[in-house]
This record gives structure tokens, sequence and C-alpha cells, in this order.
């Protein structure tokens, strides 16, 4: 049997030589009807008149109205294309367009709504948001998404997503243009619940009708403006962006999985090289004394690690019988060789007393002195010691000090350690605040202004 001739595509929308122009009734205004018959009313976009298609193909009028045109984000049927939900590009039309704004504490917040339509696919909702120059793209849900329960924000879920309330606002239509599969004009009202889990958001709206109560559920999704610009191949840059959209995407959230992964390689790494340090050094005592008075001048000769390398030394001091009281040491190291000198000094304190009734202690008894980068060789170490005490002549010694102190070389240096550790953990701390600053500016403009999540 032979193979049957495969059938030409079918074309999505009529060819523009084959659309022919409807005259509005009350201005004479040539009209395009786009919608098929789905369309239910037809705002004429030259004077606003409110139209309804007629059997007959021609167009009812329903209501008059003078009004001036306004210039929209988009053009009234402009097309565009977008990737559906199988990644394939799906073109649609801008068959009608509406104004809509809310006013909250006396200041009014438009936005613009295309209704795009695709005679194969359906209609999708691209909004354009005056105010900080944001794009979203959406439809209505067939289905309802469930109320959580709980204290804090509201909360609602659909499709496992679970969207934390924003806003709550009676928008108001303010313009109309194009066909519509639902009567619309403007000052219709309806109470917007908003719900968002950026970049996705969940809109519940509430409006009157005769017969009661009308909701429709839709959902939204953030689209950058140069995205939609390229859907509709037009010239020039769409508006610039300001502020915090509520859909915009928390940069300082992307890649968080890989940071986490990454942090737990660097903190391993950190973690081997770290032994791997302690391990190096030797710590090895080059000068101790014990039970010294504040009357022992100590002058002697000590060889510092090798010739021709660094090392770091540690000056350990230990005080005992000090109350209210202080011991000093002033430490030089003269080196044999080239009689460079390398001087610092050592503190220790103890103070204490009774303050409004509550007891008081501080100081410290155990200084420790680190000094890097020390030349090795042959030193002549000399330490010359002080004292003194509270309620007696300067520099007279407490009568039962004693000092202690010990000299060591190639001793670990805890910044080498420390350091790497705040730096692998102060990226993701940074990026966590920059994100709950991000947050915080995001949720300044909604009904929730004193948190940020």
């Amino acid at each position: 049997m032979a193979a049957q001739a495969p059938s030409a595509p079918r074309k999505l929308f009529r060819e523009e030589a084959q659309t022919g122009a409807i005259n509005c009734p009350a201005c004479g205004g040539p009209i395009e009807l786009h919608g098929f018959g789905a369309v239910e009313q037809v705002n004429c976009p030259y004077c606003g008149s409110e139209l309804a298609p007629e059997d007959s193909g021609e167009l009812e009028l329903l209501q008059a109205a003078q009004r001036a045109r306004r210039s929209s984000a988009l053009p009234l049927h402009a097309r565009g294309s977008f990737p559906g939900e199988q990644g394939k590009p799906e073109e649609f039309e801008i068959i009608g367009i509406m104004w809509r704004e809310c006013r909250v504490d006396g200041v009014v917040y438009p936005w613009q709504e295309f209704l795009l339509y695709n005679p194969y696919i359906g209609y999708r909702y691209l909004m354009f948001t005056m105010t900080d120059g944001s794009w979203a793209i959406g439809q209505t849900l067939d289905g309802a998404p469930r109320l959580e329960t709980g204290f804090g924000h509201r909360k609602v879920t659909f499709a496992k997503d679970k969207y934390k309330h924003f806003q709550t606002s009676v928008a108001i239509v303010s313009y109309v243009e194009g066909e519509f599969p639902w009567q619309v004009k403007v000052g219709d009202q309806a109470v917007a619940h908003d719900f968002i889990k950026p970049p996705l958001s969940m809109s519940i709206e509430e409006a009157a009708t005769e017969d009661g109560q009308d909701v429709n559920f839709t959902r939204m999704r953030h689209i950058e403006g140069a995205e939609v610009w390229k859907a509709f191949k037009l010239p020039g840059k769409p508006p610039r962006t300001s502020g915090v959209a509520m859909l915009q995407p928390n940069p300082y959230k992307k890649g968080r999985a890989i940071t986490w992964v990454l942090l737990a390689v660097m903190l391993v790494a950190w973690l081997v090289a770290a032994i791997a340090y302690v391990d190096g050094r030797t710590n090895k005592v080059v000068f101790a004394e014990t039970n010294k008075t504040v009357s022992d001048t100590i002058s002697e000769e000590v060889e510092i690690g090798k010739k021709g390398e660094m090392t770091t030394l540690e000056f350990d001091l230990r005080a005992t019988g000090l109350s209210n009281a202080w011991a000093y040491t002033e430490v030089m190291l003269i080196s044999q060789e080239s009689e460079n000198a390398i001087g610092f000094g050592a503190t220790a304190e103890e103070w204490h007393g009774v303050s409004g009734g509550e007891s008081w202690r501080e100081g410290d008894q155990t200084p420790s002195v680190t000094v890097g980068k020390v030349p090795g060789g042959k030193y002549l170490l000399q330490i010359t010691p002080s004292a003194g005490q509270q309620g007696s002549a300067a520099n007279t010694p407490p009568p039962n000090l004693k000092l202690s102190y010990s000299l060591k070389e190639n001793v670990v240096l805890g910044r080498y350690i420390a350091l790497p550790f705040v730096i692998i953990f102060g990226f993701p701390i940074l990026f966590w605040l920059l994100g709950r600053v991000y947050e915080g500016r995001r949720w300044a403009n909604s009904d929730y202004v004193s948190t940020s999540n």
C-alpha cells in the first residue's frame, strides 16, 4: 500500500491579508477580531466603547465611551514566542490590553496586563509592573490551591509548591482595549490576594458578580524584560527596572547547593592542612626559668632555630602572688652576628574588687607574646622585670611575687589556622546576609513590612 502523503501543517493564526476589519459602531474606527468564537467583549482601541460580537460578524454597541488611547509597553496584536512546557517555542498574539491599579496609603500602583492568545493552546497573561519595570507571565489554573493553617504568614499549596502571602489589595481596571473572553469595563474591581515563592506567584482574585462571587486562580512566573523584547522582536531595550520586584529571583540564592558542597570540600582541605601544619611545628623550648623575683635580671646566650631560616617565637610569662598588682617584663634579643635587636614586652596583672554590691575580677596572669620571622642564630637574651601594686609606692612589687619565663621556637601561629577557617565560612555567611537584605527589600513592599522571610 502506498504511503499517504503528509498533510500540510496547520497555521496557528489567519493570514494577515485574510483578516478583515470591522468598523466600531461608536467611532467608526477599524477593528480586527483575532480571538475567534471565544470572544465575549471587544473594547475599541480608539474610543474605548464596549462592543459585543454578533453572529453576523458585526459588532453590537454595549456602551459608548470616549477616552484617549493609552500607549502601552507592548502594542495590540503584536506576536511573540515563549518557551512552552516542553521547551519548544509557542507563538501568542496580544488580543487584549488592560491597565489595572491599586491604591496603598494614598499611593497608586499601576500595572499593565496583556492577554495572549493561541487558538490551539489557549490564553496566557503577561503582566508589566510600571512602578518597578518587572514582568511576569502565567495562566489561570484548572484547580484551586489549598489554604494552609497556622501562625504568621498565610500560605497556600499547589502542586507541592508552598506560597507565602505577600499582599492583599483591591485591583481596579483603569483602561481596556482589544478582545476578551469575559465581560470587562473600566472601574471593575477585584480583591487580589498575592502569594509568592519567587520566581513564582499564586494570585487569588475575588470579584462580585450578579450571581454571587467569581474566584480566579492564576499562577505567574517572573520573566526578564529582555526576554519579552526578544520574544516580540522589539527594537531598543525594555523599560529599566528599579528596586526588588515581588517575583524577582534572589541572586544570592542561586547555586546554594553547590556553595554548600564547595564549603564541605574546603573544610576537609582546611582540616588536612591544619593538621599537617600543627604536626610540622616542634614547639622546642630554647629557654626556661621559674620562681624568679623582680630583682632577678636575666642575661643569657641562646640559640634560636637554624641559621639562614626564619622561625616563630613564643614568650610565656607566668606571675604568681599578684593581688591588685601588676608585673612587666621587658625582653630583648640581640643577634650575636648582626647585633640587630628584637624587643617586646609582656604584662601580667590581677585586679579585683566590689562595685555596686557585685564582686568583679579581671586581668591575665599568664600572658604570651608571639614574634614571627625571627632569623635563626645565636642571640643574647635579656629579661628585665618590674612590678607594682595598688596602694603602694611606684614599682613596689608584691611581697610574694614569683615570675616564670619560657621561650619556645617553631610554634603554631593560631592565625594561620583561624584565618582560612574564617574566610571559608565568611563567603557563605556574607551571601546569606546579602540574601536576607535582598529579601528585606522585597518584603518592604508587602503587607509584612517588619519581616524578611
